[in-house]
């Protein structure tokens, strides 16, 4: 690992293990919420499926579905892929209608599986999100309006709440063959199906992604 690659990787250690003080006390507002973690992709970059990946002792997609269930989900869901075996993670499996139609056919696909009118979405490659972060989404939202973060560089539409409304929309895409979920999430702000959150510079660690084997921190990570 180079330099700026374990330097990274200590800032995510790091962060993992505490909370920001920011976001610490972020008020819980009484919204029934499904949650879903995104694992249908094929991990092709990492070469091993990310989901089983292991994180401080315990599965990266373990992980997940315990931080979404910290959260206070009522119903946990995983959007997978065909022929792995989910069985032992305690969460319904929903596979996507559309075949190789990316991480928004998952979306799709979760929304309409949601027995809530609130769905909040992860994806399994993030590891350094926290139940807190996931807490200030939600605290944006209510019935059928989701919460979309924002930063510098545009939406972060695989950490968001959608409401189960968004599935008409989400369809809509696929259908046009409009798989871009970042396309998917903007046109939800401007339907006015979520409104955003804007990413303190202090959070901004929480939306990494591992995508390559490099990214990948293979000591505790709280």
């Amino acid at each position: 690992m180079d330099r700026h690659s374990l330097s990274m990787a200590c800032t995510i250690c790091s962060i993992m293990r505490t909370s920001t003080p920011a976001i610490n006390r972020i008020p819980v507002l009484p919204l029934s919420f499904s949650a879903g973690v995104l694992a249908g992709g094929r991990s092709t970059r990492m070469g091993t499926d990310k989901s089983f990946l292991r994180v401080g002792g315990e599965l990266l997609i373990e992980r997940q579905l315990r931080h979404l269930r910290e959260a206070g989900a009522v119903e946990l869901l995983i959007s997978g892929r065909s022929g792995v075996d989910y069985s032992s993670l305690g969460a319904d499996v929903i596979y996507d209608q559309q075949a190789d139609s990316g991480p928004l056919a998952g979306v799709a696909a979760l929304l309409r599986a949601s027995s809530c009118s609130m769905m909040l979405i992860l994806a399994v490659d993030m590891p350094c999100i926290l139940p807190v972060m996931l807490t200030k989404i939600l605290s944006r939202c209510s019935d059928n309006l989701g919460c979309v973060p924002v930063d510098d560089h545009g939406v972060q539409p695989l950490a968001a709440a959608y409401p189960a409304i968004a599935q008409s929309l989400a369809e809509r895409c696929l259908k046009n063959r409009g798989l871009s979920v970042q396309a998917f999430a903007k046109q939800a702000l401007g339907e006015g199906l979520v409104q955003s959150l804007r990413i303190e510079p202090s959070e901004r660690v929480y939306f990494t992604n591992w995508n390559q084997p490099s990214d990948w921190i293979t000591g505790p990570c709280g």
